[in-house]
């Protein structure tokens, strides 16, 4: 049977070919990076585990104790915490107690050294002991500054000062604020970049004081604990310490805090009890345990959770009792107010060919990304060129604001990338590539120390003359200097001993410090050499023609034995003595012990002595024998004489 002109047998052209997706890349544009991302995909040591948060007092933290690293600056931090407690018989026998607080806490960084924060708290207490049952607090604000910086790799250290404000509540006629201070030092540290296997373990720490104007908030109206405790009214200054733990692992921190408020100019007898006994301010000191999350499985929110523990159950007046649990629960939130909006980029690589035949193509090539930063400050550095050995392709730039880059499409296989940047050491990574699997990578930058330029002149009586320096620190050296013009040396920074010898002059040594990328100057005053040599070296030690000589029964050094000191520290430096040790001795007139102690304080004078002559310190010992080694018997006054003696034994050269 024929088919019908209508029918699609019939001459009906075939339907084109449609264009199919054959590879899909996805790329964050700069300025797109999210700031605090999700954690839950992360390696359960993943450095990006970690979250700056703001804590329940203001200021990057745990719950209350305080982080010394601020985070990434521009960044603006948000928290709402809630806590609360039932107690029964709290804080006195027989008393029922309730309290619900909450505190809304922001903080921003404008700089990475500088933060600024405020905090603000409402609370209700009901207590059955307390007239009225229910005391509320209308808020208590809290404004601080903190300021810090990396001092070391993994630690951070600064201080923290903030004012308080607290509101007059309850019926106690009271109508006015009190107001408060509170300087302390914080510092930070987490497990060194050295050692990236392991968990990012962080400890914090603050010590400080807390001065307190609650106490005029109820007057000469007598308070007892339970509306001490609800009016949070505390009489007494306080010395604060707070210590702190957290592990950033994947999608949670789980932490750890201690707490403590000691009360300060409390009389001798201690702090009356409510019920008439005197405890110590010690144990009626508030002392508290938390262990507490925070949970960082979603970007830029993070949940608190946990409970507060007191370890303290004496009730003193004066100083408000320390609830057995209290728990909190809280969320926080950070923004950047002036992020530039960046977008995620979808590339697709689309090609022609038939829907009904397309076979998906796995991509051939992959491209790496990652950022680099500076070793010592985590910051990101723009400008650096990544490059690929031997690829034949031009080199990448990091982004100027982020520090991020990514390579053009590379081959699958080995290769090698090397990061090269003005000022600081080349740094290359060895990197496998499988194709479809884009690569990520962090590199850390360490900056080159910049030499320093030294200037060295040797005189003698205020004429140029010439000498030998012999320099030993991060960089040994030995030269000549001219009297014509001060002789220039390019150095490493660091630490150096500076020797100086010219021949018919005294030698002489000094330390020096050398600062990174200065310019610094040293002068060397000469003295001649005596025609008659006291002081030479025999048998691992000096020998001296002459004895040092000391006021009578004192560690004084005479004035007419400073030259033959002079002479010591130029046999020392000429033969490059490493160590030597100075000993002392007397004769037997005297106490045995006597002896002893001033024998040991004229070994020591003498070591001074030779120091404050430049020798460094480090290359002597002292030693004081008293009368216990004679060279002579002490019968005759000649025998005494060369008993009293000071002898430099050679012990390193």
């Amino acid at each position: 049977m024929a088919s019908s002109p209508s029918s699609p047998e019939a001459g009906a052209a075939p339907a084109p070919p449609q264009p199919a997706i054959v590879s899909t890349q996805e790329r964050i544009l700069p300025g797109g990076e999210a700031h605090t991302p999700s954690t839950l995909r992360n390696a359960w040591t993943d450095p990006k585990n970690l979250r700056h948060t703001a804590s329940i007092t203001g200021g990057v933290g745990l719950l209350r104790v305080a982080g010394a690293d601020l985070g990434a600056p521009r960044l603006l931090r948000f928290s709402l915490t809630g806590e609360f407690f039932q107690n029964g018989n709290f804080p006195v026998l027989g008393a029922d107690h309730t309290r619900t607080s909450g505190s809304f806490a922001l903080s921003y960084a404008p700089f990475e050294f500088l933060e600024v924060f405020t905090a603000y708290t409402v609370s209700a207490n009901t207590n059955s002991r307390s007239s009225p049952n229910l005391i509320q607090s209308l808020g208590d604000w809290t404004l601080g500054a903190r300021g810090a910086k990396r001092w070391a790799p993994g630690l951070w250290a600064g201080a923290d000062l903030r004012f308080m404000t607290f509101s007059g509540v309850g019926n106690q006629d009271v109508d006015r604020y009190a107001f408060g201070f509170a300087p302390r030092l914080i510092a930070t540290y987490d497990v060194p970049e050295i050692r990236p296997e392991l968990p990012l373990v962080r400890v914090h720490g603050n010590l400080g004081f807390l001065f307190d104007g609650t106490g005029d908030l109820a007057g000469s109206t007598p308070l007892n604990a339970s509306e001490e405790y609800g009016l949070g009214v505390n009489r007494y200054h306080r010395f604060s310490l707070g210590l702190g733990v957290e592990a950033p692992l994947r999608a949670f921190i789980p932490f750890l805090e201690f707490g403590l408020a000691y009360p300060l100019g409390v009389e001798s007898g201690g702090l009356i009890a409510p019920d008439g006994r005197t405890v110590s301010s010690f144990s009626a000191a508030q002392k508290t345990f938390t262990l507490g999350a925070k949970v960082t499985a979603l970007k830029d929110v993070t949940f608190n959770v946990g409970a507060e523990l007191g370890l303290s159950r004496t009730v003193g007046l004066g100083v408000p009792a320390t609830p057995p649990v209290n728990f909190f629960l809280g969320a926080s939130y950070t923004v950047d107010p002036f992020s530039r909006g960046g977008t995620t980029k979808i590339v697709e690589t689309v090609r022609e060919r038939p829907v009904t035949v397309e076979v998906p193509v796995a991509p051939q090539t992959v491209q790496v990304s990652g950022v680099v930063l500076d070793a010592k400050t985590r910051q990101p550095l723009p400008g650096v060129l990544v490059m690929i050995p031997g690829a034949g392709l031009p080199p990448v730039a990091t982004d100027p604001q982020t520090g991020r880059f990514l390579t053009y499409p590379l081959p699958g296989g080995a290769i090698r990338i090397a990061i090269q940047k003005d000022g600081y050491r080349l740094a290359e990574r060895d990197l496998t590539l499988v194709p479809g699997q884009p690569q990520t990578v962090e590199v850390a930058l360490e900056s080159m120390a910049q030499p320093a330029t030294l200037s060295f002149s040797t005189t003698a009586q205020k004429k140029p003359v010439a000498a030998t320096l012999r320099l030993s620190g991060p960089q040994k050296q030995e030269l000549a200097t001219s009297a014509a013009a001060p002789t220039k040396l390019v150095l490493p920074p660091g630490h150096y001993l500076v020797d100086v010898m010219a021949p018919g002059y005294l030698a002489q040594t000094r330390e020096v410090q050398v600062a990174e990328g200065t310019a610094q100057s040293f002068a060397f005053d000469l003295k001649p050499a005596p025609k008659k040599k006291l002081v030479t070296v025999a048998d691992n030690k000096l020998a001296l023609l002459q004895q040092v000589q000391f006021a009578d029964g004192k560690a004084v050094i005479q004035a007419n034995s400073q030259p033959l000191l002079a002479q010591v520290v130029d046999v020392i430096v000429r033969n490059n003595i490493q160590r030597v040790r100075v000993e002392a001795h007397t004769d037997n007139q005297g106490n045995p012990a006597a002896n002893l102690k001033l024998s040991q304080e004229r070994a020591q004078a003498v070591a001074t002595f030779l120091a404050q002559s430049g020798l460094d310190a480090a290359r002597m010992e002292v030693q004081g024998y008293g009368d216990a080694r004679p060279i002579a018997p002490n019968l005759t006054p000649r025998g005494k004489e060369l008993n009293r003696r000071v002898e430099f034994i050679i012990l390193e050269q």
